[in-house]
């Protein structure tokens, strides 16, 4: 090694130098404290930047500490505060779930909800309609009706009291009242009575605008004679028009059940119980199909009648078989009664026959008569035909020879043809068309036509004697 002073070579880690003396030691002593220095100086600046990351994290711990050792009272403050934040978000969590809840659920399906201050309960409305709905009598018919305005008018079918003037009404209790047709129709089968004991009820409510297919709807009336009837079903039509006895133009067709019986009864809107038809047909091929005149059609004919009533002669004057009563009462009431007359109201018990009410009467034996078949049941016609007459054991034998044996009968066509009224009895014609299955499940379309030979009973009531058949 050299000497850093004379230069002089000297041997490796000699202390002192040979030719001038310098010491080596002090060199690597001062050496040592420059090294010692800067390592002393690089702990002292970590130590110092660890003890500024310590000093923070114990600030931020005894914060937290001091936040949460507090006074009792401090402590309960601040807990409720907590609760009532959190239930207050709770709440708000819980409403906006509702309002999203709700307005998926509008999307996707309706939930039901209460009914609206329009709708009303079933038995409500069945159980309001009943009070003011009737059962109409006359001398060989019977029919329904409802209660039309507060000044005791009463809406029916012009076929229950074609012929009739005076006509007898019995309510849901089995009180009879004394009815007057005002209005009748001979073109719409539509006819108005007064009743002066229902002067000052209250009417049902009527629809004054078209209803829409799939409207549930209940039908009331006393069909087959079962009084204040109610049955359930939908609007399945509109439109529909067809020519009968009366014209039907663009009336209601409806599956709720009807029969015979049912004519003239309202048609009420299942939620409202509005008045929305008077039910006035039934389909005889397909008895799940009747049909019901909108009411809407018909307020302003009924209004006008009810408010301008029509005389005694304007209702006979509008069928010409009326004219056939009036000549009956005259010529009574003069007193003019000879004696080949008189054998005459023996055998017919003084009452007259009609062409309106004779159809109205046969139409109603068919209608009957597939419920007969049907039902295998006898007691559906019975009272229709004339005890111990040809037609009475004839009818009642079939009945009895074909039950069991699984045999059908649906009529598609049956139209009067022909009435001959003579002195003693009417020969009702008919053309009438069926589908019949036998016992070995065949079927095979009849047509028919027959003559119904009918008479009146000692209460003027139509029955059938006998029945020809023409193959």
């Amino acid at each position: 090694m050299f000497c850093p002073k004379c230069g002089t070579k000297n041997i490796e880690n000699a202390r002192f130098c040979s030719q001038c003396g310098h010491s080596y030691t002090s060199n690597q002593q001062r050496n040592r404290w420059w090294l010692t220095g800067i390592i002393l100086t690089f702990l002292l600046i970590s130590g110092g930047f660890i003890y500024a990351f310590v000093l923070d994290k114990e600030q931020i711990s005894e914060t937290t500490v001091e936040e949460t050792i507090q006074t009792p009272v401090e402590k309960i403050s601040d807990s409720t505060k907590l609760e009532e934040e959190a239930k207050d978000e709770k709440e708000a969590n819980i409403s906006t779930s509702q309002s999203v809840t709700k307005e998926e659920s509008t999307t996707e399906q309706i939930a039901p909800s209460p009914q609206t201050s329009t709708e009303k309960d079933k038995k409500e409305i069945i159980r309001e309609a009943q009070t003011k709905v009737y059962t109409i009598l006359t001398e060989d018919s019977l029919g329904s009706g409802f209660l039309f305005q507060d000044n005791g008018t009463v809406v029916t079918n012009a076929h229950v009291v074609a012929g009739y003037i005076d006509v007898t009404l019995r309510d849901q209790d089995g009180r009879e009242m004394n009815g007057k047709v005002i209005g009748i129709s001979n073109q719409y089968d539509v006819a108005l009575i007064e009743v002066q004991n229902l002067k000052g009820t209250s009417p049902l409510e009527m629809e004054m605008k078209e209803s829409e297919v799939g409207t549930e709807v209940i039908a009331l009336g006393s069909p087959q004679g079962l009084e204040n009837t109610a049955s359930i079903g939908y609007l399945t039509g509109l439109d529909r028009s067809f020519v009968s006895e009366f014209q039907y133009e663009n009336v209601y067709q409806i599956d709720a059940q009807v029969s015979p019986g049912s004519s003239g009864g309202p048609l009420l809107d299942g939620k409202t119980g509005k008045v929305i038809g008077i039910n006035s047909a039934l389909l005889t091929s397909d008895e799940s199909i009747a049909f019901s005149i909108p009411m809407y059609t018909m307020t302003d004919l009924l209004t006008n009648w009810s408010q301008s009533p029509m005389d005694e002669n304007e209702v006979a004057s509008t069928f010409t078989f009326y004219n056939e009563f009036s000549a009956y009462d005259e010529y009574e009431s003069d007193d003019r009664v000879d004696d080949e007359y008189a054998e005459d109201e023996e055998d017919t018990y003084g009452v007259p026959f009609d062409e309106a009410s004779l159809a109205n009467f046969i139409i109603n034996f068919r209608g009957n008569y597939e419920t007969a078949l049907r039902n295998e049941d006898f007691g559906y016609i019975e009272d229709q035909l004339l005890y111990d007459s040809q037609a009475y054991y004839e009818m009642a034998n079939y009945l009895d020879e074909i039950s069991g044996q699984g045999m059908l009968f649906k009529f598609t066509l049956n139209d009067v043809t022909n009435i001959n009224m003579q002195t003693d009895q009417a020969i009702v014609s008919t053309y009438e068309v069926f589908d019949f299955m036998n016992a070995a499940g065949e079927w095979s379309v009849y047509e028919r036509i027959k003559d119904y030979y009918v008479v009146t009973d000692e209460y003027g009531n139509y029955k059938i004697t006998h029945i020809e058949i023409y193959q």
